[in-house]
Parts: C-alpha cells; sequence; structure tokens
C-alpha cells in the first residue's frame, strides 16, 4: 500500500468507467486524501439503478484496519449510515460527518459532476441526449458528458477516464467493497 507521504495531497483525483454497449456509466468516483484518510463521492450502476453516496476510508494510510463509512445516498448531512468495512454494513444509528467535511465533500461532489455528468430530465440534458442519439449511444439516467467522451481510454469494452495521480489501491479497494456492480466480476 502506498505510505502516507506519497499521499497527503489533498488535490482531488477521479476515476470513470462507461460501458458504451451496456450499462453505461458503470461508475464515477471522485475523492481527496486527508492525512490517513480518504473522503469522496461515488455514484455508478447497481441494479439497474444509479445509487450515490459520499464516503470516508478511515485509516487507509495507517496500519490500522480500514474503516469504510458512507452516507445513504448522496446525503452528507445524515450522516454516515453504513459500514461496508464489515458483512453487516447498516448502522443503527448514524455517525455524524464533520462540518468541514461536509462542505468539502459538498463541493468536490458539485464540481466533479458539473464537470463529467449529466442526469436524464435535468436542465440541458435535451441537448445531451441527441448528441448521443447522433453517436448511436444509449441514454441512462446517469451519462458521462458528451464533449468528456473523447478523454475517456477506449481500448477496452469498458471505457475509463482517470486523473493523473489516482491511487489505483483505494480504487481497488472501493470496488472489492461497496454495493455497485462494478468490480464485481
Amino acid at each position: 500500500m502506498t505510505t502516507p507521504e506519497t499521499s497527503l495531497a489533498t488535490q482531488p483525483e477521479h476515476y470513470i468507467a462507461y460501458a458504451p454497449r451496456g450499462a453505461g456509466l458503470e461508475c464515477a468516483v471522485v475523492y481527496f486524501v486527508e492525512g490517513d484518510h480518504v473522503y469522496g463521492w461515488w455514484i455508478g450502476f447497481q441494479d439497474y439503478q444509479y445509487p450515490s453516496a459520499f464516503f470516508k476510508l478511515e485509516n487507509f494510510f495507517s496500519e490500522r484496519d480500514t474503516v469504510f463509512l458512507a452516507t445513504a445516498t448522496s446525503d452528507i448531512y445524515g450522516g454516515w449510515r453504513y459500514v461496508y468495512s464489515k458483512k453487516e454494513p447498516g448502522l443503527s444509528k448514524p455517525v455524524p460527518v464533520d462540518d468541514e467535511i461536509c462542505h468539502k465533500l459538498e463541493r468536490l461532489q458539485d464540481a466533479f459532476a458539473n464537470e463529467w455528468l449529466w442526469f436524464r430530465g435535468d436542465p440541458g440534458s435535451e441537448a445531451e441526449a441527441t448528441a448521443y442519439e447522433q453517436a448511436e449511444l444509449a441514454v441512462q439516467d446517469v451519462n458521462v458528458k458528451h464533449r468528456r467522451l473523447g478523454k475517456l481510454h477506449k481500448e477496452a469494452p469498458v471505457w475509463t477516464e482517470e486523473s493523473h495521480g489516482l491511487n489505483l489501491e483505494i480504487m481497488d479497494y472501493l470496488a472489492a467493497h461497496w454495493p455497485l456492480d462494478y468490480g464485481k466480476d
């Protein structure tokens, strides 16, 4: 695992997986590292829906066990509701999220979604849907912005895009534990 010294920067990193001939957006993740912890947001495909959540990988860059906390949907102010690092992930009572972290995560999610994603039914989605149809791509409830599709690596059936400093160990951990379909094969 990468040492904390190489991961102290709080520069946001992201990862996108898109299946043009399948589910569409498989997953989109954006995160930042703060000390030993990783904070972020995901959205992705699961059982023909697109759930999203904020998350914290507590102690990810330490010798202690990682605790994978997540919100219910994208309700950051409702607290951490799940511990995906356990077999029974539901918490009986939510664990509050620090206000400063709430604000950082909201800004992070908002900026990332505005740059990379569009949602069926949102203002401006008609033009995106038209561009998708012209490219013979299926329109799903959540999609990568058409102008951003050129940034994805298209060598495999699932197209991907990752920021320069993405830590693949974080993505591997998320995919092994989260409820999304991505990474379960």
